[in-house]
């Protein structure tokens, strides 16, 4: 089976560089205005979102009715970082605030004492198991630590570096899983449909 995987649309925070995490921030009217402006190049038989209010947004203003809410696609939990822009996270925790929470191990990173991003990894697996014991192809709206955790899967980049230049996550990115849910990518930034009606 095939999975498209996208990030929700423009936030507010997203425009002046706070990391959101689970914090349920809305859609920015910038943000609602350019997903009402757009649909998805394919047919989506099943559709996914993450519970956050800006996920769901977006399916709404795709045109995508009645998602099935799934936490395992939410954002990774930022904890006590949540809020902040890098700038105020290096103010208050030092300019090594990254490394110490372990940005250079890889699954290790644990930023402001939320989630891990091995956790993260093994929630959005998870996720990706259980979906190919549906019928038909799917669609889930999430964030962009989840498209992270999906391109890792599929590619085992370790996260340590920065990440890749290919993978565009304002984009489509397109899953196939095998019958164990291991994903391989199909596509990567794929293009939405300017809506036309």
């Amino acid at each position: 089976m095939k999975i498209a995987l996208l990030r929700h649309g423009p936030t507010d925070w997203n425009a002046v560089g706070r990391i959101q995490g689970h914090t349920d921030i809305a859609l920015s009217e910038a943000g609602l205005a350019r997903m009402s402006g757009l649909r998805l190049p394919f047919a989506h038989p099943r559709l996914y979102a993450s519970p956050l209010l800006r996920a769901r947004q977006t399916a709404q203003a795709l045109g995508l009715a009645d998602p099935t809410l799934d936490a395992r696609l939410m954002e990774q939990n930022w904890g006590t970082w949540e809020g902040l822009t890098r700038d105020e996270i290096f103010s208050r925790h030092g300019d090594d605030a990254f490394v110490k929470a372990g940005s250079e191990a890889g699954e290790a990173f644990r930023p402001g004492g939320g989630e891990s991003t091995g956790e993260l990894h093994a929630r959005v697996a998870a996720f990706l198991r259980d979906a190919t014991l549906g019928d038909g192809n799917a669609v889930a709206i999430a964030h962009l630590g989840v498209l992270r955790a999906a391109y890792t899967l599929a590619t085992g980049w370790n996260m340590a570096t920065p990440m890749p230049a290919d993978l565009d996550v304002s984009k489509i990115l397109l899953l196939s899983l095998d019958s164990s849910g291991t994903p391989r990518i199909e596509s990567l930034n794929l293009d939405f449909i300017p809506r036309t009606a």
